[in-house]
């Protein structure tokens, strides 16, 4: 059976990376087979990947279809990088670490904006966003250089110490390649391996508030209010419950409880 990739690509579906990325979302191994089953069985030819999501994600329910959803959601956090950027910089503050966005920093030669300073140890890292608004795009060659680039120009006058590139997508393999050679931590979608932005938000329980079932109005005046994570529900109610419809704002918060509870 070929399903059709986002890229446009065909390829035949894979039983098993399917029942994988439902047990991702957090899924017991048996009930993510029956799911794949009920799916198989709704299968038909140059079926779209898209269409496999979506009807996964309508035979899950409450933190299982949210967990699901997640890679999803980063892409909600747009459509510009600067809510991605403040969810990095809490990622990481998660981590242990201090940090500091959009900071202004004077290099050797011009000044640069950076998206994340952040420190530990008296180690000082320069962290730049890429946030994609599609799951088909990878940040390319062209943006490792760009930031290995701005860190030369800061390190010696900002003493910071290494560079990292963050995405909500995956990276090339040029720009896989390129940033291990010149000691540049990339942290994306299942990059590295284990410790790659989903497992972090798993680890954390450090959820984009997008994860949750909102009506398009009441994100945009979420977000717009600097509600990022799901824990902003929770520890907003007041600012919650004033700036959404009562049913709206009980069902959020219902939800937020939902995901986060045990």
């Amino acid at each position: 059976m070929k399903v059709i990739k986002r890229s446009g690509e065909s390829e035949e579906f894979d039983r098993r990376k399917t029942i994988a990325a439902v047990v991702r979302a957090d899924v017991p191994l048996d009930e993510a087979e029956g799911i794949v089953n009920r799916l198989e069985s709704q299968l038909y030819e140059g079926i779209t990947t898209e269409e496999i999501y979506r009807r996964v994600h309508d035979m899950l329910q409450g933190r299982k279809a949210a967990r699901f959803s997640l890679k999803k959601a980063f892409l909600k956090l747009g459509p510009e990088g600067e809510h991605f950027e403040t969810y990095v910089s809490r990622l990481f503050q998660m981590e242990g670490f201090k940090t500091e966005t959009r900071q202004m920093l004077d290099g050797s030669c011009v000044s640069h904006e950076v998206d994340v300073v952040m420190s530990k140890n008296e180690e000082r890292i320069m962290v730049e966003c890429k946030f994609h608004n599609s799951l088909g795009v990878r940040s390319n060659i062209q943006c490792a250089l760009y930031v290995y680039a701005r860190f030369l120009d800061l390190k010696d006058t900002c003493n910071l110490d290494r560079p990292m590139l963050v995405t909500n997508t995956r990276f090339s393999s040029d720009a896989e390649r390129y940033s291990r050679c010149m000691g540049m931590d990339l942290i994306g979608w299942r990059t590295p391996e284990g410790s790659g932005l989903e497992s972090l938000a798993t680890k954390h329980r450090l959820f984009p508030i997008t994860v949750l079932e909102l009506r398009r109005s009441d994100q945009t005046v979420l977000l717009a209010h600097r509600f990022i994570v799901v824990d902003d529900v929770l520890d907003r109610l007041a600012d919650l419950r004033m700036l959404l419809p009562k049913d709206s704002a009980k069902d959020i918060e219902s939800q937020a409880r939902e995901l986060l509870r045990g």
